[in-house]
């Protein structure tokens, strides 16, 4: 009896509490908590998300977890899995402006009759502070090089494309890797080798269309003393003999002269070469890697590649997809580079929201090479900590404004400005007067602005 008694007191007080001691509560809580209606559109969110998305609550007011400020930052968006269901649901969400992994508790509230309709939703985002690697090869069996961090992905297609390699490192199939230049070949190369039985061997790598082919053959294979004029007195070994027990890659193969081509196919069909000016062969026990942003078949039926060494180094072949269709990797890539950066010169750099959203819907022709070199532009370029979009290269820019002329019309800039400043000021004063007094404005005007922007 005196429990229930104790009860009925606190339900009382709690009763008698007045409305601003709730929202205090909310508004010094350090858990991010969003309130959005049955549609997704968010109607209140607390201070503490500016630690998630790096502006005001009230820039995230009315905006739908579609675009805007949430594409690119928290991935997954939570809501719809909790409208279909209609029940609490937990999700591991990615903060892809701070590389954490966020713990968020979705939960419904039922309208009062018996449609079983939500009338709105309340999440809660909680942070992991223990940062997960974003890179596909957090789970990986070896410790891996730093390049391998540049393996990062979570394009569905790509992150199978790195499975199926993984199978196959263990094996001394030749594999050939094919794609567009830029696409990161090179890194995916080295993965491979790191992920084998070979990773504790040399990983050596030569882009066959960046050597004079007087000189290729040298590097390829060595040469003995005074094999010709100008060559080192003492000989010179080639990379087949220095990655004796390792890998080689041949980047660019498509480019390799015709008569290079013959003296590679017997090296992976006898296992043996023969240096420049030697008549003593070498044994040879090298994984071969090749790659070549080449169309390998056109390439023979022009009689410029041969079709025995093509099926040759073809015993298992993927092509690497383009940047542009990774497009939920953009933000990712572009996060990475900027730590590195960041790590670099011990600074803390980070993106404004909306300057994610930009990079994201530029379709990068120069692909993963081009994102790198477009951020550390960037990066030398940003004087402050918070990376605007006026810091963005004039080319990826302009494409947006092209093709996203929807967003960047003078009318709307007008509306987001107008918006802001009326949003802000509502925040501040509280009140219809209080709007109008602090921008000189009539009430009448105060109170259509604020109608217009608050709904």
């Amino acid at each position: 009896m005196m429990k229930k008694e104790a009860y009925m007191k606190n339900k009382i007080n709690s009763d008698t509490l007045p409305e601003h001691f709730y929202l205090d509560i909310l508004e010094n809580l350090f858990l991010c908590v969003f309130v959005n209606d049955e549609s997704g559109r968010t109607t209140y969110t607390n201070p503490a998300m500016i630690r998630h998305y790096g502006v005001m609550p009230h820039y995230l007011i009315n905006t739908y977890p579609e675009w805007g400020f949430w594409e690119g930052i928290v991935f997954p968006p939570a809501y719809k899995q909790l409208m279909k269901e209609k029940r609490t649901v937990f999700y591991n969400q990615l903060n892809l402006i701070t590389n954490n992994c966020n713990t968020t508790i979705n939960t419904p509230v039922m309208k009062n009759d018996s449609s079983n309709r939500v009338e709105f939703m309340v999440q809660i985002i909680q942070e992991d502070f223990l940062k997960k690697d974003l890179s596909i090869n957090s789970d990986s069996r070896k410790e891996l090089s730093n390049l391998q961090t540049d393996l990062i992905g979570k394009n569905h297609f790509f992150c199978a494309l790195i499975k199926d390699l993984e199978k196959i490192a263990d094996s001394d199939m030749p594999i050939l890797l094919l794609g567009e230049s830029g696409t990161g070949k090179t890194y995916i190369a080295e993965y491979i080798h790191n992920y084998s039985y070979r990773q504790d061997k040399p990983f050596r790598s030569i882009n066959c269309g960046a050597i004079p082919s007087n000189l290729l053959e040298s590097e390829l294979f060595g040469y003995t003393s005074g094999s010709f004029t100008g060559a080192n007195t003492k000989g010179k070994k080639g990379l087949f003999e220095l990655a004796e027990g390792g890998t080689l890659f041949l980047d660019e193969i498509g480019d390799l002269p015709i008569d290079l081509q013959v003296k590679i196919l017997h090296v992976l069909e006898d296992g043996k070469f023969m240096p420049i000016g030697s008549t003593v062969p070498i044994h040879s026990n090298v994984r071969i890697i090749t790659a070549t942003n080449k169309d390998l078949k056109k390439c023979i039926a022009i009689k410029t590649f041969r079709e025995d060494l093509y099926w040759r180094i073809n015993a298992f072949c993927t092509v690497i997809p383009p940047l542009r269709k990774r497009q939920e990797d953009i933000i990712p890539l572009a996060q990475y580079y900027l730590d590195k950066q960041n790590r670099k010169y011990q600074t803390k750099k980070v993106f404004y929201p909306q300057t994610l959203v930009i990079l994201a819907m530029y379709h990068w022709p120069g692909n993963i090479r081009e994102l790198k070199n477009a951020i550390e532009r960037i990066y030398i370029l940003t004087g402050g900590n918070i990376i605007f979009e006026n810091h963005i290269p004039k080319e990826v820019y302009h494409f947006n404004i092209k093709d996203k002329k929807y967003y960047y019309t003078y009318n709307e800039i007008i509306k987001q400005a107008e918006k802001v400043i009326i949003m802000a000021a509502y925040t501040l004063h509280g009140t219809i007067n209080g709007v109008a007094q602090a921008l000189n404005i009539s009430q009448g005007r105060a109170y259509r602005m604020i109608k217009q922007y608050g709904n």
